[in-house]
């Protein structure tokens, strides 16, 4: 039988958990995978005579791997190491909500003492930081930490077997040794992974430095995003692409002592400009999903009803763009990367390796007429997140598949920068490469979703204010006393930049990703775009100090009882009349740029008026140009109005607000400059689609710094008698674009049977 290639890339990912490069890690994850994943995926190789396996690290995890092993800690390890009785309440809530963070049935189940303890918090109906002892508290946490810790080395260190089985009254000096294991672990990764590589046993890859999305960093219109609201028109992210590159092979080389010959795309996102980007940087290879040579050529996959591919020639071959380039590119097979992440766990671990071991020979024996001499099936993934789901941490899968595989003669095993030299293989030539990830084989993930393209947004606004201090400091600097240290500054704040670039802060914002901890990475990609501003000894806008969350998410404050406000428009008056009003959010930062006309909004009603209270942008630049006419537009659906009509405003943008889309029974709008406003204009749908001017003989706008209207329900035909509900949006309309929409989400709504 014609021979077959095998090669395993197991990619190893997290991001930077650290405020600044001195404070402690505020999540475990690089801990406690380190000591579970980490060094058990290499260390499998010892127990096979021919088994060769690819491992890609990203540059920042070697990097919090180093701190590690050099002492840092994070906040659930300070935990672990307090001496007994000195917890605070705050500290016990921390420990019930962090501390039972793991898979139920394949780790807490192997704890008879933590799974009552597990349930008792589960269960409890009224949780009370009093349910718990003293005890029971450190007990939680020593037991939560063991089961991170691969029970593999328990042949390494002879006390582990014993903490394992003591499971209660875990002392300071039980906890401390935990510790010292998990440590001696640390130390040993980067260290065993140098020589398994020198010994010719692995081949390492790298990613971008700060696991960026380098297609989106070179051009953010690569991505066709369905929405483009708030992105940012001027975005220059090449330089920083090649940098990210650039410092990811200075890290390997100072960690493995050579360079790296092989690139894995953060999230395997590509573009042409990106495969040109590792050609000129002397990569040999980078591996790609499969869907990504579908979109490139057209032509799909066609798999039975059992997920064996009928035709499996194009998929196990390497490809180049150009004969001439030294990238090669493979394509891994999706199918195997899905069955290993999200399938095979909930199966039994031993018919799960061999049902993998007979798809591939299915797949050998389909490729035994092909005109190639060499076949190479590439299963590339995530090799540290799916192992909770196995049982045994995946031991038993992964002993018995790769048992099955070195067994088998005509199998082989190889690193990838070696199936590159064997005799006969001519890759196939692409024309092109259609841009796209692993995902859905788009963006999608990571741009086009309201708050991930505010964070694009703050992104490339902070950037611009580095920019600008860096041409500002750096012109005539050879004549500077300080110029080392003015460069020492710049340094740093850029690092924060490049941190700021990486994937995670764009995969956690919005929708469709959680996670408990979302709150924690909005804390960190707004503390490290603030570190810039510190670094470079600048002020910090304000806006970096509220969760981007809010802003994106939470547009919209209810009022909370009914206001009567006597449109004095005094700068203080929002303390007395308006203090029970709502509110409409309105970024102070780089999503409300100084264009932007108004920067606060309120609302409220009594029984028989809606009032508005605008706070203007003074700076605005349109508050000060000639022939442009300033203007807010209110629209209303009255649900019983006899018609309605759309908007009849040009779309200044590429994106449609959704609630722009629907139709309005009337239209307020008024014109203002720096001291004056316009008389109320009022309108009424008619027939067609069309608009009518009717009478606000009840309604009033008064201003004075502050615009401040009272809308009459009565000239809105609002009647408590028949009318249940009225929805309203607002509108920058100057120069008859539809500028801003406030909120830009859902309609505002003030229902009669709860408000009257």
């Amino acid at each position: 039988m014609k021979k077959i290639n095998i090669a395993f890339i197991w990619h190893f990912h997290q991001p930077n958990y650290q405020q600044n490069p001195n404070s402690d890690f505020l999540l475990p994850w690089v801990r406690l995978h380190a000591s579970k994943d980490y060094l058990d995926m290499l260390k499998k190789i010892d127990g096979f005579k021919k088994l060769k396996l690819n491992f890609n690290f990203s540059p920042v995890l070697l990097e919090s791997l180093y701190k590690y092993s050099k002492g840092a800690k994070d906040t659930h390890l300070r935990l672990l190491l307090k001496n007994q009785n000195e917890l605070t309440i705050e500290e016990k809530i921390f420990i019930l909500n962090n501390y039972f963070d793991l898979n139920y049935k394949n780790m807490v189940l192997k704890k008879t003492y933590y799974t009552e303890l597990y349930n008792k918090r589960a269960n409890a109906l009224k949780l009370d930081v009093d349910m718990f002892s003293s005890q029971e508290y450190f007990d939680i946490m020593a037991n939560y930490t063991l089961l991170w810790i691969d029970e593999v080395f328990k042949k390494d260190y002879f006390e582990l077997d014993e903490l394992f089985l003591k499971e209660k009254n875990y002392t300071f000096e039980d906890r401390k040794k935990i510790y010292d294991i998990q440590l001696d672990i640390i130390k040993r990764i980067l260290k065993e992974y140098k020589k398994y590589q020198d010994e010719n046993k692995i081949e390492i890859s790298i990613s971008p430095c700060y696991h960026p999305i380098l297609p989106l960093l070179i051009d953010l219109k690569v991505a066709e995003a369905k929405n483009f609201e708030n992105l940012p028109d001027d975005f220059y992210g090449k330089d920083d692409a090649n940098e990210q590159i650039k410092l990811a092979i200075e890290k390997y080389e100072k960690f493995f002592g050579k360079k790296p010959k092989g690139m894995w795309l953060s999230e395997q996102c590509v573009s042409m400009e990106t495969i040109k980007m590792l050609q000129n940087s002397g990569f040999l290879w980078t591996v790609l999903d499969e869907g990504i040579l579908s979109k490139t050529t057209g032509k799909e996959f066609i798999r039975d009803f059992e997920g064996n591919l009928e035709n499996p020639f194009a998929l196990n071959i390497n490809y180049k763009l150009q004969e001439k380039n030294s990238l090669n590119i493979f394509f891994a097979d999706s199918f195997f990367a899905n069955l290993l992440n999200f399938g095979y766990g909930s199966y039994d671990s031993k018919l799960a390796a061999n049902d993998m071991y007979e798809k591939i020979k299915i797949i050998q024996s389909k490729l035994q007429n092909s005109p190639k001499e060499n076949h190479i099936i590439t299963i590339a993934l995530d090799g540290e997140n799916c192992w909770e789901t196995y049982q045994n941490d995946g031991n038993d899968f992964l002993n018995t598949l790769y048992g099955l595989i070195d067994e088998d003669e005509s199998i082989n095993t190889v690193l990838l920068s070696e199936f590159l030299k064997f005799e006969n293989i001519k890759p196939e030539i692409l024309e092109n490469i259609k841009s796209g990830s692993w995902i859905n084989r788009n963006f999608d993930l990571w741009i086009g979703e309201s708050a991930k393209n505010a964070a694009w947004l703050y992104l490339a606004s902070v950037k611009k204010d580095f920019e600008n201090y860096k041409k500002q400091n750096i012109q005539d600097i050879s004549g500077l006393k300080n110029k080392d240290g003015i460069l020492n500054k710049i340094e740093k704040a850029y690092r924060e930049i490049l941190i700021c670039e990486g994937s995670d802060w764009f995969w956690w914002y919005g929708e469709p990703n959680n996670s408990k901890n979302d709150y924690i990475f909005d804390l960190l990609f707004r503390s490290h775009l603030i570190n810039v501003y510190k670094f470079l000894g600048i002020k910090v806008p304000e806006y970096l100090d509220m969760p981007l969350s809010i802003v994106t998410t939470k547009p919209l404050r209810n009022p909370t009882a009914k206001i009567s406000p006597s449109l004095v428009c005094d700068k203080e008056d929002k303390l007395k009349e308006w203090e029970n009003a709502g509110y409409i959010f309105i970024p102070d930062g780089p999503t409300s740029n100084i264009s932007r006309l108004v920067k606060n909004i309120y609302f409220g009603y009594d029984s028989d008026f809606l009032y508005f209270r605008f706070e203007l942008n003074k700076n605005s630049t349109k508050m000060h140009m000639e022939n442009i006419e300033n203007q807010i537009a209110i629209y209303f659906i009255n649900e019983y109005g006899k018609n309605y009509s759309p908007i009849r405003l040009v779309n200044k943008n590429k994106n449609i607000y959704p609630i722009l889309k629907n139709r309005f029974s009337h239209e307020l709008r008024f014109v203002f400059d720096v001291k004056n406003v316009s008389r109320i204009f009022l309108n009424k749908a008619t027939n067609y689609n069309l608009w009518s001017q009717i009478s606000a003989k009840k309604s009033s706008i008064a201003y004075n710094d502050i615009i401040e209207l009272k809308v009459a329900f009565e000239d809105l035909e609002f009647f408590q008698e028949k009318s249940k509900e009225l929805s309203f949006c607002i509108l920058d309309a100057t120069n008859e674009l539809i500028n801003e929409v406030y909120p830009q989400d859902v309609l505002i709504n003030i229902l009669s049977d709860d408000n009257f």
